[in-house]
């Protein structure tokens, strides 16, 4: 009777791990195959924002058309914000592997990139658009600060519904290691996520102050 209770306990024993094993692969398997869509938007937005470079350059080289340009700066933030709310659905705070962070890190200058374009763009233009960038913590944030971003989330999108293209909405994730955006929040004294900076100037830090955001643009 022992000799029967050992085989069947180890027969549980290699189904379970089995079952475990299963598991882990699977579970790998979806990872690497959010990894390849997500590589698969960077290129894109990597080639998109590279374009934008370029094309303020050419522009301003001839007759610094800003009209054209501020039309090519909102066409290029909505799509990336766009891609943003697409890419929400991959990101979870069940992480098998680094690898969805360190591609969200790639996002992260590349909307870096995009803001740095825009106020400069924006300087030497003499532009009225609005910049509403959204700082946020991506890498396993608490139950508090995921509350709390959703519903800046939230209102950011209704906030987008209302003003159109009037408003150039950047999210970009604080705590994945990029050392420009360090520096950019450093000079803007942008030190607390998640906000909402508004313009190269205004900080809006808690739910309560967003009632407030409306009456500063422009």
């Amino acid at each position: 009777m022992k000799k029967k209770s050992k085989h069947v306990f180890w027969q549980a024993l290699v189904i379970a791990l089995i079952i475990f094993w299963s598991g882990i692969l699977i579970g790998i398997f979806f990872e690497n195959s959010r990894i390849e869509k997500l590589e698969d938007f960077y290129f894109g937005a990597k080639t998109d924002i590279s374009d934008f470079e370029l094309s303020s350059e050419i522009l301003y080289g001839g007759n610094y058309n800003c009209a054209l340009i501020q039309e090519h700066s909102v066409l290029l933030a909505d799509k990336i914000y766009v891609e943003a709310r697409l890419l929400e659905k991959y990101d979870d705070s069940n992480k098998i592997t680094k690898d969805l962070i360190v591609l969200h890190r790639r996002y992260d200058l590349l909307r870096t990139i995009l803001w740095k374009n825009i106020i400069e763009n924006k300087e030497k233009c003499n532009s009225d658009l609005n910049t509403v960038v959204y700082l946020y913590n991506y890498d396993n944030p608490d139950l508090n600060t995921k509350a709390i971003q959703e519903a800046m989330s939230n209102f950011l999108i209704d906030l987008k519904g209302e003003y159109g293209d009037e408003i150039i909405l950047i999210p970009i994730a604080v705590d994945t290691n990029v050392g420009a955006l360090d520096l950019l929040r450093e000079l803007y004294e942008v030190e607390k996520s998640p906000s909402i900076f508004v313009n190269e100037e205004f900080k809006f830090e808690t739910l309560d102050s967003l009632e407030n955001l409306k009456g500063f643009l422009k």
